[in-house]
């Protein structure tokens, strides 16, 4: 598994930005980046209210660093599990057989990421802070994670289909298919009353990604397509 978000650094200086950008990660995921001020975010991180404009120059600033952070934790944990697989996507050498099992492996992945708590909770509301009510920012987190995740997901599904990726349909359909993750998570009040438990654990991870691999391998194989 990556690294942890953030790790703390050895530098007292950067231990302070780090505490900067831990209280962001914090108060930007409660409140919203709007909402949420430089003087509660510095307070959170037992630090004055100058430093945010020493470290990072404006909250816009701050921001911007907490989502490219973001961003490159998320490359990192994809890679790790799944480099290999990745690489030969982007190689160009992916059979489609290897596509269905890279599907269901970054599924696995992220709806495991959402299952993990403690800071990834932060993350997944500002996400949803984000994908609501987008802020001047969210260019960012598009670009630096949404999109070449999006894309090497829609590659993956158009290998293992015989389509291309370019359709609207494939983006489509890969989308359709993020939203099976997205209900198991975000929505995960919903779910937790209709089971009628207190809180998903690992034994419910473990059927929704089984159900999730079996939708994959029906929407991959169950159909009659020609390359184009």
């Amino acid at each position: 598994m990556a690294a942890k978000l953030f790790p703390l650094p050895a530098n007292k200086g950067d231990r302070a930005r780090r505490k900067l950008l831990m209280a962001a990660l914090e108060k930007f995921a409660a409140k919203g980046y709007d909402s949420a001020s430089i003087r509660e975010i510095a307070d959170a991180a037992g630090q004055n209210v100058a430093s945010i404009a020493y470290y990072f120059g404006s909250k816009k600033k701050l921001y911007i660093a907490l989502l490219e952070g973001i961003g490159g934790h998320l490359r990192e944990v994809f890679a790790a599990s799944a480099g290999e697989m990745l690489a030969r996507l982007d190689g160009g050498t992916l059979e489609s057989a290897e596509a269905v099992s890279g599907l269901q492996q970054m599924m696995r992945t992220m709806i495991g990421l959402q299952f993990r708590g403690g800071d990834f909770d932060k993350v997944r509301q500002i996400m949803i802070h984000e994908q609501t009510a987008p802020s001047d920012c969210y260019p960012i987190l598009y670009e630096g994670m949404l999109r070449p995740l999006h894309e090497r997901f829609t590659r993956l599904l158009a290998i293992a289909r015989g389509e291309d990726p370019e359709q609207p349909e494939v983006i489509l359909r890969a989308h359709a298919l993020f939203g099976q993750a997205i209900s198991f998570t975000w929505a995960r009040p919903t779910i937790v009353r209709r089971l009628g438990v207190r809180q998903l654990d690992d034994s419910h991870l473990g059927s929704i990604t089984a159900l999730i691999d079996e939708h994959i391998d029906l929407i991959c194989n169950s159909h009659s397509v020609s390359p184009r």
